[in-house]
């Protein structure tokens, strides 16, 4: 009896949310809401569902290839659940790879963006755009997870779509992500390519470059470890690890960008302690660990994006008339 009122109650509440989707699309549709410029090239990395499909990667993967064509190319994120000196998590991880100059973290998209602009950026690469509607952008690009194509086909609160299927016509390019070593990606493209036919489509994965200590200082990998992490998918994490060569003992999930407190870091170390094993975290779990608890027992592991297929196409589509602008004698 409970079970069918909880569903009941999903579904109601997926209902509320579709049909609040709905009246939001035609608003935009009939000009009652409007985007809205902000005075340079915009790419948005986003996903249909909650969770980890590997955006920051991604993100970070495209400003890299944009600065390496001279493209001024910057990124705009959320600074979401801001830890003690006022970053989020992601938000540090570009800081550290792109410097301050080309970060723009905050809470409004579309006024980040125009900061860009203003900072002399051609190029906004927008870390979880698709769902802002708001900011007009000039390339959709959505994640799809192979291992969680559709966020288990409902809407919020009963599955984890954030949008329904259809929404993806709305998207240039569709890209299957957390691909393992060797895996085909034909399936998952396939799958995908009805939602929306005039789209690209590509798929890409997450190498692992390296394993690291607190310090940066590299490590050998393998060796039994405990994975410990506060990311959106966290079997993700554990698949990265086995391809690192540990073996994974176990796993202690937190919430996404959860910032682990001294208590929780020290129980964790002694999970790990206990069963002679490594304890792992992510490049942005590392980030949100307590630096009370640097211990040399924890490792990082790091990733990059890398392209299964499609990847030049996508490129080409994102960089477009930003790399045009950058190299004519006009510009």
């Amino acid at each position: 009896m409970a079970g069918g009122v909880t569903a009941a109650l999903l579904a109601g509440g997926a209902w509320a949310y579709g049909l609040g989707w709905e009246l939001r699309r035609r608003a935009y549709a009939r000009g009652v809401l409007g985007q809205v410029g902000a005075g340079l090239r915009v790419v948005s990395v986003g996903n249909l569902t909650v969770g980890g499909t590997g955006k920051t990667t991604l993100c970070l993967h495209l400003a890299r290839r944009a600065l390496e064509r001279g493209i001024e190319a910057g990124v705009v994120c959320r600074r979401y659940r801001p830890g003690p000196r006022g970053e989020g998590d992601e938000e540090r991880l570009y800081l550290d790879a792109l410097g301050s100059s080309r970060v723009f973290a905050g809470a409004v998209k579309r006024r980040l963006a125009r900061a860009a602009a203003a900072a002399g950026m051609r190029l906004a690469i927008v870390d979880d755009g698709f769902s802002h509607w708001r900011l007009a952008r000039d390339v959709d690009i959505v994640l799809l997870d192979a291992h969680d194509l559709w966020g288990g086909g409902e809407l919020l609160p009963a599955g984890r779509l954030r949008e329904p299927l259809r929404a993806l016509q709305r998207a240039h390019a569709l890209v299957v992500t957390r691909l393992g070593p060797g895996e085909d990606p034909a399936p998952w493209i396939a799958a995908s390519r009805p939602y929306a036919p005039g789209a690209l489509t590509a798929a890409g994965r997450h190498r692992v470059i390296g394993v690291r200590d607190l310090d940066g200082v590299g490590r050998a990998a393998g060796g039994a470890a405990r994975v410990v992490t506060a990311t959106g998918s966290p079997e993700a994490v554990a698949r990265s690890a086995t391809e690192a060569g540990f073996e994974v003992l176990g796993v202690s999930r937190y919430r996404d960008h959860h910032w682990f407190g001294d208590a929780e870091a020290a129980i964790e170390l002694a999970r790990a302690a206990a069963a002679g094993a490594a304890l792992l975290l992510t490049a942005k779990d590392a980030v949100r660990w307590p630096a009370a608890a640097r211990d040399p027992r924890v490792a990082v592991l790091e990733v990059a994006w890398e392209w299964v297929c499609g990847g030049d196409a996508v490129e080409r589509l994102a960089f477009g008339a930003a790399e045009a602008a950058w190299t004519s004698p006009t510009s």
